[in-house]
């Protein structure tokens, strides 16, 4: 072969070579796209799946997150042994982390046992004894027929069997008919008439009108409260309460309840302002979250926002918003200086940007929640982590006092602080080991990246470990939305959240919303502007005990005065 054959064999096998070295590199590219995609399908699989097993659950499955505890206490083992391996330590090491769990576990169960033991017995089924309930009376005497017949009046009585039982009678509404006397002033020659400074001869004196809630308006406050309590509380929207009061024999359109709701509303927001402006002052931890509100509009229904905010077991309040940025929170905490409860949405970032003077505490509901969604992709892992968070609710059910609830910060922060190194050292073993798109590695992350705020209850007794207290009253207005459905307006949205919050209040200070609300409205028109929280419910049971309280409502009401053999009088006469 001459020389010129071979250059041009080896330069088509130099050819052949880099054809094959182009085609690997676009295999290699293709390899890692496909890679890619794969990778990428695999994420979009599981986070598709994870949403199918939350809709699943919220349509067919139970709401409340629970796990059985035999499985939680099951993966602990491996974890622990996993933890000593990781930092060298042997079978007495692992054998004392072992006793300190097995001990916090105990105690914990002990103590809810005993909890149990001390509740008071249910009440048994069968006969009532309808003596202890206080309810009107009617007595009924049922003559034998033997009685009526001639010859009956000679039966001597010698006892009675007496049987009680339950019955209903509709609620009536009351016309309530006004009547004040007038009166002349006899003329000045008449021997036994003295003249009154400031009195005229022959002047008319009657008494003055009292004050109503909504000026010259046709409800009394019993029947504001009434339509409020049953709009806000019992979830009757007014076109049901309509209905309701067409059966009882009175025509009330819609928009005659609509102006009951808003001249109540119009005195009521004074209380719900001095509320929040005390809650802002004086309260030293709040727990804030919102949801969402459809209102009606032209086209569709906007998205609204209600907002609320428990402040120290004081007070509930509900504000509407039309928008959810991280002005409205900054707007409802201005100036305030305290803990604040809340999840880990960025809505919150400006609040704690200006206000240097809250400090944020994290909620472990909301990792523990993270944890619960991972089950069906991570079983193990997740168990783990929600077993970690078991033991912190635990510590702090055994800190705190079952009569008073006032928690013990020292001996919770004893019981806890071990548990969180423990849980701390499993995540940083097991990160590493988990994909990054799995949603256990979503929930392991939100728990290290807000390990400070999570771990602050730490510092002070009076913080809770979550935000439930906050998610729990919003559950009154997700519950009200399967009945009413939306709001009317903006202003029917805000009508809302200022009953809302009176209502709620009440319910956390034992108080009887009915009767509150219709001697609120009865004193609100000539209480003080100045004296106007004193009327909120924190401060009801103290107000309503004042004689100077007592004295007001005893002039100002109309229904159950002292003075009603007056009136009757008045009115057989007229």
């Amino acid at each position: 072969m001459t020389a010129a054959a071979q250059d041009l064999e080896i330069a088509s096998l130099r050819e052949k070579l880099a054809k094959i070295e182009r085609e690997r590199d676009e295999l290699k590219v293709r390899a890692e796209c496909a890679e890619h995609e794969r990778n990428e399908y695999r994420k979009l699989y599981l986070l598709v799946t994870l949403e199918l097993e939350r809709l699943k659950r919220q349509l067919f499955g139970k709401k409340a997150e629970t796990v059985d505890p035999a499985q939680v206490q099951l993966a602990f083992g491996p974890v622990l042994e996993a933890l000593e391996r990781a930092r060298g330590g042997g079978a007495a090491e692992l054998e004392q982390v072992e006793s300190e769990l097995a001990k916090l576990r105990e105690r914990a169960q002990a103590e809810v046992a005993r909890r149990k033991v001390d509740k008071k017995p249910p009440v048994p089924h069968g006969r009532r004894d309808l003596s202890l309930e206080d309810l009107p009376v009617e007595t009924i005497v049922l003559e034998p027929p033997e009685r009526l017949l001639p010859g009956g009046d000679a039966l001597v009585k010698i006892g009675e069997e007496v049987s009680e039982h339950l019955d209903h009678r509709p609620s009536s509404l009351v016309r309530v008919r006004v009547v004040r006397n007038k009166y002349r002033r006899p003329e000045p020659e008449a021997a036994t008439v003295t003249e009154v400074e400031g009195q005229a001869p022959g002047r008319i004196v009657v008494a003055p009108m009292p004050e109503r809630p909504i000026p010259r308006g046709l409800a009394g406050p019993g029947l504001l409260a009434y339509v409020l309590v049953s709009k806000y509380a019992d979830h009757l929207p007014l076109h049901r309460q309509q209905k309701i009061f067409r059966r009882l024999g009175l025509h009330l359109p819609r928009s005659t309840l609509c102006g009951f709701v808003q001249g109540s509303v119009a005195l009521l927001g004074r209380v719900v302002e001095a509320m929040w402006d005390d809650a802002r002052a004086n309260a030293r931890w709040i727990s804030i979250d919102a949801t969402g509100v459809l209102v009606l509009a032209k086209e569709q229904c906007r998205r609204n926002h209600f907002w609320v905010a428990v402040a120290e077991r004081d007070h509930v309040l509900f504000r509407h918003t039309k928008t959810h940025d991280g002005l409205v929170p900054a707007d409802l905490l201005k100036g305030y200086r305290g803990y604040v409860l809340a999840d880990a949405s960025s809505v919150y970032h400006e609040l704690y940007r200006r206000e240097a003077a809250i400090t944020e505490v994290g909620c472990w509901a909301h990792a523990r929640r993270r944890a619960f969604d991972a089950l069906s992709t991570d079983e193990r892992r997740a168990l783990v982590l929600i077993g970690f968070i078991g033991l912190l609710y635990d510590a702090h059910r055994l800190a705190t006092d079952p009569t008073t609830g006032i928690t013990d910060g020292a001996r919770r922060k004893a019981e806890a602080a071990p548990v969180i190194d423990k849980l701390f050292a499993w995540i940083a073993a097991e990160r590493a080991k988990v994909d990054d798109a799995m949603p256990i590695a979503k929930a392991m992350n939100y728990v290290v990246n807000h390990r400070t705020h999570l771990t602050r209850f730490l510092e002070d007794g009076i913080l809770r470990l979550d935000n439930n207290l906050a998610e729990n009253e919003l559950r009154r207005e997700k519950v009200g939305a399967h009945n009413w459905l939306y709001c009317g307006s903006d202003d029917g949205a805000h009508w809302n959240s200022v009953v809302v919050s009176l209502v709620a209040s009440c319910q956390l200070h034992d108080i009887e919303p009915w009767a509150y609300l219709r001697d609120v409205l009865t004193l609100l028109p000539s209480w003080p502007a100045k004296r106007v929280l004193e009327l909120c419910p924190k401060r009801w049971n103290e107000t309503c005990q004042q004689p100077e309280t007592q004295q007001r409502l005893a002039s100002l009401r109309l229904l159950g005065r002292d003075d009603t053999s007056h009136a009757r009088e008045a009115t057989a006469s007229g």
